[in-house]
């Protein structure tokens, strides 16, 4: 005799219950995304005993009709598909037909529903005896109430966690429904305590508001950029909001949570130069893009997704947060942005500073004045196509053009009417400086390294000074390999360098904002060692890292004496230059205190 059987309806059901409901909160998405798809335009979710022992979720929707309440519960019972093919175009955020069927199978289900167009509801009440129906008299929409969640399944019961955890898994996944639907009015609440509400009235940040306080709202800016049918919406914390964690990187595509490795890789990519490590952006960030572009049915609970073209998806989301990142706002204004009374400013070189005796005040970055002609400058930047490209940093024709000067562009340092004031440093690390009606603290390393990178990235005016004696410097194999094969590419940076036999490399010329560092060689080194790093990013994104841990090593140290004249320096080129908030390690440069906030800590 064989001994495979055929399980009956109701042990199937059981076991299918468990792809899809394994706790309250899973159970509870289920049930408000039926009530999202039925048009609804308020949703109240009442829970008890952390949803286990009682969960009522009530809306305002289409109803069901009295033929449909049966069926409701059978698996694979849908309105929302009739064959295969539609799976290519759905929009709800309920498909399967799985979800009454596996919750009534491990609960005590009640579902009172009425049509507008029907003078009566219906109410149907069913557990493992079967399922009653009679009318009842109730207000259109649909109220669906369950009791006793695993009360068959023991082995499932004793795993779920305790009360509160379970209620706040629940209120989790009320929340982030709400965020993605903010057109629709939500009310939680648990243990007869009313946790959150939303109004309903499509506004995204009052729905943040509602659901996560004040204080995430109030450090939230706009995103919102579409690429070949991709756009990308929603609000993203700026680099002074961040958190510690992920927790709070929330997606949704299409309206429905997802998980997306996709999504997050390109919201921390797009912040990588503004946040130290262990720090991560927030957001809340909904894609829209075609159906027929995505596969949501890869998942028992639908929360993961995939799509036809990964790269669209991300270039969608980089550039949305990238063009937040990249405002002015919260920055000092530039000294340039400023209208001097002046006429005649004095233009002079970015060249070190002299004492009163003409001696040069030694600085290792700074080019050191010897009364000695220059060496020649090389001309970098060409109309030669990059050798590994990336969407991210792609060079546009301007940028290809080849500098045309033999020195370096004359630079607006100091005019003849500054409208800030150096007050002093502290600690040898911190510049002091008056602008306007704020005082600026200025970390001196953070912000040197900040300037250094924005003169070695810009590939506009990209200049190698060549040094007098090439510097042989021999690299690991990996390495060695890696600056071989690339060497022209990374000449567009300033630095050319020629093999010298077995990985061994011989710089004759390097960007010239780092020709007199002491340590070139050791520079070098570091900048080798960066590229071969990350091999899943592309050549252009490791040399960006790179050029990160050079301005770094490149810049002036916390506790190093500096003339005043280099901090002078120092801030002109920090206060005309672009983003200034940020090192491009992501700590911050600058601290700005208004007068109004001195005055209000001393009580004036």
């Amino acid at each position: 005799m064989g001994i495979i059987n055929i399980l009956d309806t109701q042990t199937a059901n059981m076991i299918a219950a468990g792809e899809v409901v394994d706790r309250p909160a899973s159970a509870l998405k289920e049930l408000i995304e039926n009530s999202v798809d039925a048009g609804a335009t308020s949703i109240c979710i009442e829970i008890k005993g952390g949803g286990r022992g009682f969960m009522r979720i009530t809306d305002n929707g289409s109803g069901f009709a009295r033929d449909d309440m049966p069926k409701a519960l059978l698996r694979h019972a849908t309105s929302k598909i009739k064959t295969g093919s539609d799976l290519d175009g759905v929009m709800t955020l309920g498909f399967r037909g799985e979800a009454l069927a596996a919750i009534s199978s491990v609960s005590r289900i009640e579902i009172i529903s009425r049509r507008k167009e029907d003078e009566l509801g219906t109410r149907l009440t069913g557990d493992e005896n079967g399922i009653v129906m009679e009318d009842t008299g109730c207000p259109s929409g649909t109220t669906v109430i369950i009791r006793d969640l695993f009360y068959n399944l023991p082995a499932r019961h004793k795993f779920l966690k305790r009360d509160s955890a379970e209620a706040a898994a629940a209120a989790a996944v009320t929340e982030r429904i709400a965020l993605s639907h903010p057109e629709i009015a939500f009310s939680f609440t648990s243990e007869g305590e009313k946790k959150f509400f939303t109004v309903g009235d499509g506004n995204l940040l009052s729905a943040i508001y509602s659901v996560y306080g004040r204080g995430l709202a109030n450090g939230l800016k706009e995103i919102n950029y579409e690429i070949d049918g991709v756009s990308a919406r929603g609000f993203v914390t700026t680099p002074d909001n961040a958190r510690g964690s992920r927790s709070l990187q929330i997606f949704f595509v299409n309206g429905r949570f997802v998980r997306s490795k996709t999504v997050m890789a390109a919201l921390e990519e797009a912040f990588r130069s503004y946040l130290p490590h262990g720090k991560y952006p927030a957001g809340i960030i909904n894609i829209t893009l075609n159906v027929k572009n995505t596969d949501v049915n890869v998942h028992p609970a639908k929360l993961e997704i995939k799509f036809t073209d990964e790269r669209k998806i991300f270039d969608a989301v980089y550039y949305a947060v990238k063009n937040m990142l990249t405002q002015p706002e919260h920055m000092p204004p530039k000294e340039s942005e400023k209208q001097h009374n002046h006429t005649n400013p004095v233009y002079i070189h970015p060249s070190p500073p002299k004492n009163s005796e003409g001696n040069v005040i030694g600085y290792e970055v700074f080019k050191p004045d010897t009364g000695e002609e220059d060496l020649p400058v090389i001309n970098l930047t060409t109309d030669s196509t990059m050798i590994l490209k990336s969407p991210l940093t792609e060079l546009t024709p301007e940028e290809k053009k080849a500098y045309k000067d033999s020195k370096p562009t004359e630079t607006v340092l100091f005019a003849e009417e500054k409208s800030y004031r150096i007050i002093g440093e502290a600690y040898n690390a911190y510049i002091f400086a008056e602008l306007d009606d704020k005082i600026l603290v200025i970390d001196k390393h953070a912000a040197h390294e900040r300037v250094l990178y924005e003169e070695l990235t810009d590939k506009k005016q990209v200049v190698a000074q060549q040094l007098l004696e090439g510097i042989t410097v021999t690299l690991p194999r990996e390495q060695s390999d890696i600056l071989s094969a690339n060497l022209e590419y990374l000449g567009q940076y300033g630095f050319v360098a020629e093999p010298f036999g077995a990985d061994t490399l011989i710089i004759r010329a390097v960007p010239s904002v780092l020709s007199n560092t002491e340590n070139i060689e050791s520079l070098f080194e570091a900048f080798a060692a960066k590229l071969s790093e990350g091999n899943a990013l592309s050549f252009t994104e490791r040399v960006d890292r790179a050029l990160f841990t050079v301005a770094c090593k490149a810049a002036m140290k916390a506790g190093q004496k500096n003339h005043s004249v280099h901090n002078e320096w120092l801030v002109e080129r920090l206060l005309t230059g672009g983003d200034i908030r940020y090192c491009p390690h992501g700590r911050p440069v600058i601290k700005i205190l208004s007068k109004r906030e001195i005055e209000r800590f001393f009580d004036r």
